[in-house]
């Protein structure tokens, strides 16, 4: 038997840390025993792009997943007719799993992100991130396995209940370990009763706790305070605990000639703020929104402090539970988002649709727009600071490869330091502001591997996103031999 832990956003750093500190001792234990490294993701490094990569075993050229959001478009460079949450069926290619299941090898599948609506597998499979709730028809695969988990397992959720708002540290730090619990419940379950060769659980709870409390535990955090940092600075710190103490639990399930891995689909930091880059396109002749009613109540709900007042209110009112929506969309809800039928296409040459920077053109000059924009981009500053915002600049077609590249953004940003995110709001009062979350993805997350098959592993100092499926299948089939 073949387990895959993926601990979302895991940071490589953080680990290391924690693992010196003694908090994860079953990750120091894989570091001792087995192998330990680096594992490079995707650009963007965002769990869309990163899972569908480990997914197919190739670049967003060849998969075609390019972020959370898809802008619907009869041909490349066209005008959208709306922007959707990804899903499976935007994800192009063979995944390794299908390549198992055809040697023979039957697979469970359990909260990756962009599985939903699942697929039948020999096996079965349980829909991760961007997925709505379980009992949702394409959630599960077997479709009656939903009720059986909720029976078994408890009331599971896909993503955590709620949205995190200043004040409720607690009740959402709680939260994200009884969804653990509940992840842990659910693979003794899956082990116990629906056993294949090989088992995939993905835990995302580290990736959450990481957006919301990073600014309590790093004291180099513009919005660090001291008491809130006594209070609060453990959770991210203890979440890794849990998923740690998870690994531990699947590690005990396995017996002679079976193995472990350990992996992330991309790392983490700080955030120090947000570029509303649909914002600066506008002020810079690239984007143009259509006047009314509509618009003027899209620019109050860009203002941040409506925004959060509201979620405050849906959080003390325990609405989240109602709720049964995805992290993104909630956040997509609550952002005066980038809407296609409010945007004058006629005189829109650009729009933004990344939360790291991902600008799409329109019209045949896309070439000439891209290098217009990639240029002012690279000069942008913080107005608080004076620092550049803007590290590196990519075009498109100098990271990917395939036959989906025509439809890729043509412009792939990297903030410096990795400190920026992206807005994806048709409107903000500013330039540059702190949202609520505090920390944000890195590229450099963690490959770890028990068991005999480590042999497999490629002996270099780290591993890339991209190589996870073929080495899996690799694992798999020398367990047969």
């Amino acid at each position: 038997m073949l387990i895959v832990v993926g601990l979302d956003g895991a940071s490589y750093k953080l680990c290391e840390q924690w693992i010196e500190q003694g908090w994860l001792p079953n990750l120091a234990r894989i570091r001792r025993e087995g192998c330990w490294m680096p594992l490079e993701s995707t650009i963007p490094s965002v769990s869309p792009v990163a899972w569908s990569s480990f997914m197919t075993g190739s670049n967003p050229g060849h998969h075609g997943v390019f972020g959370f959001f898809v802008p619907e478009r009869p041909a490349p460079h066209a005008p959208p007719t709306r922007f959707r949450p990804v899903n499976a069926r935007d994800c192009h290619g063979k995944r390794f799993w299908e390549e198992m299941n055809q040697r023979g090898i039957s697979t469970g599948i359990v909260g990756v992100p962009v599985t939903y609506p699942v697929s039948a597998v020999d096996g079965h499979m349980v829909a991760g991130l961007l997925s709505p709730k379980l009992s949702a028809a394409g959630a599960t695969y077997p479709a009656d396995l939903a009720a059986a988990i909720n029976a078994e397992v408890g009331p599971y959720r896909i993503t955590p209940r709620g949205l995190y708002v200043p004040g409720n540290e607690e009740s959402f730090a709680a939260e994200l370990h009884t969804c653990l619990e509940l992840r842990a419940r659910l693979a003794e379950y899956l082990l116990d009763r629906h056993r294949c060769a090989v088992h995939i659980f993905v835990l995302y709870e580290t990736d959450v706790a990481q957006h919301k409390f990073w600014q309590f535990m790093d004291s180099s955090h513009p919005r660090y305070q001291p008491d809130q940092g006594r209070r609060w600075g453990h959770i991210i710190r203890d979440v890794y605990a849990h998923a740690d103490a998870i690994v531990g639990e699947l590690i005990e399930q396995l017996g002679p000639g079976d193995d472990l891995v350990v992996m992330s689909d991309h790392g983490a930091g700080p955030l120090h703020g947000t570029v509303h880059l649909n914002k600066w396109l506008r002020e810079e002749g690239y984007l143009y929104c259509n006047p009314g009613l509509h618009q003027c109540l899209m620019r109050l709900a860009a203002q941040s402090r409506i925004v959060q007042t509201c979620a405050r209110i849906a959080s003390r009112l325990r609405l989240g539970r109602y709720l049964h929506l995805t992290h993104a969309l909630q956040r997509l809800l609550a952002s005066g988002f980038l809407h296609s039928s409010n945007i004058n296409w006629s005189r829109t040459s650009a729009y933004n649709l990344g939360f790291q920077g991902a600008v799409y053109t329109v019209g045949e000059s896309y070439q000439q727009i891209g290098q217009e924009i990639a240029a002012h981009l690279l000069a942008l500053r913080d107005p608080a600071t004076g620092q550049r915002v803007i590290e590196s600049v990519h075009h498109a077609d100098q990271l990917y490869t395939g036959p989906h590249l025509a439809y890729a953004p043509i412009l792939l940003l990297e903030s410096v330091g990795g400190l920026y995110s992206a807005s994806q709001k048709a409107y903000a009062p500013c330039l540059m502001s702190l949202g609520i979350d505090s920390g944000a993805h890195r590229r450099t997350g963690i490959f770890g591997m028990l068991g005999k098959g480590v042999k497999l592993v490629p002996t270099k100092q780290s591993l890339h996103i991209e190589t996870i499926a073929r080495l899996l299948v690799r694992i798999a089939c020398n367990q047969l031999a």
